[in-house]
């Protein structure tokens, strides 16, 4: 091969790497590593690159990491509003579930760089739109989005990596070793367990976090309800 071929195909090389193809290998990593696993060097070995000709890019590990958050947080389903908050509120929180659970680390990224870009801004003014329009004020939106926030991120990660993380077989096999496990503890030890038996382990994943969304809307209606009844 000349050299002037070996000059040639380098720069085909270089001209190939992008900023997209570098996110798309960060994300990756970053699905099947984590968030601690992703490196300049190690993204640029998944695209055989030179780890120097990356930072052509992207300035660094920071900045990657935030087009990572973003490109991530893009793929969460948007469902369209109809104006009734409460539908429109377990709306969101179904679709920011969906895309926790498909991609767990989302999870992580959301909560260890808020602040840093725009990714999580749609979402956050999506939903602090909804509840003005519920009724609520501005300190009772923010809690009342940080307690939705928080339940559905906790609900996604114990779905993703807890109990329920994993599929078919596997998570019946798993919950019957819990149940197991709480029949065979001595009667009275743990009052509260006796009470519910097996039913601690009952329902399905979609069962438990519809429950829980809605003990939590519930409990939403009775601070509007409290609010507009002091107003």
């Amino acid at each position: 091969m000349s050299t002037q071929q070996t000059n040639t195909d380098r720069r085909t090389t270089r001209q190939a790497l992008t900023r997209d193809r570098i996110v798309e290998a960060a994300i990756a990593l970053v699905d099947e590593e984590g968030p601690d696993a992703l490196t300049m060097r190690a993204v640029a070995e998944r695209l055989g690159a030179g780890t120097m000709s990356l930072y052509r890019h992207v300035p660094g590990r920071e900045e990657l990491l935030d087009l990572v958050l973003a490109a991530m947080a893009a793929e969460v389903p948007v469902t369209p509003l109809t104006g009734d908050w409460r539908a429109d509120l377990a709306a969101i929180a179904r679709d920011v579930r969906v895309g926790l659970v498909r991609r767990p680390h989302l999870t992580v990224l959301l909560t260890s760089r808020a602040g840093r870009g725009l990714a999580e801004l749609p979402m956050l003014d999506r939903t602090l739109a909804v509840l003005r329009a519920a009724g609520f004020g501005r300190r009772g939106a923010v809690m009342a989005n940080h307690a939705l926030g928080n339940y559905v991120a906790g609900a996604a990660l114990w779905e993703a990596v807890g109990l329920a993380g994993e599929t078919g077989q596997a998570r019946a096999e798993r919950r019957q070793a819990a149940a197991d496990a709480i029949a065979r503890l001595p009667t009275g030890q743990f009052p509260g367990l006796d009470w519910v038996g097996p039913k601690l382990v009952a329902g399905t994943v979609d069962e438990r976090f519809e429950a829980g969304l809605a003990f939590l809307l519930d409990g939403f209606e009775v601070s509007l309800a409290r609010r507009k009844a002091g107003a």
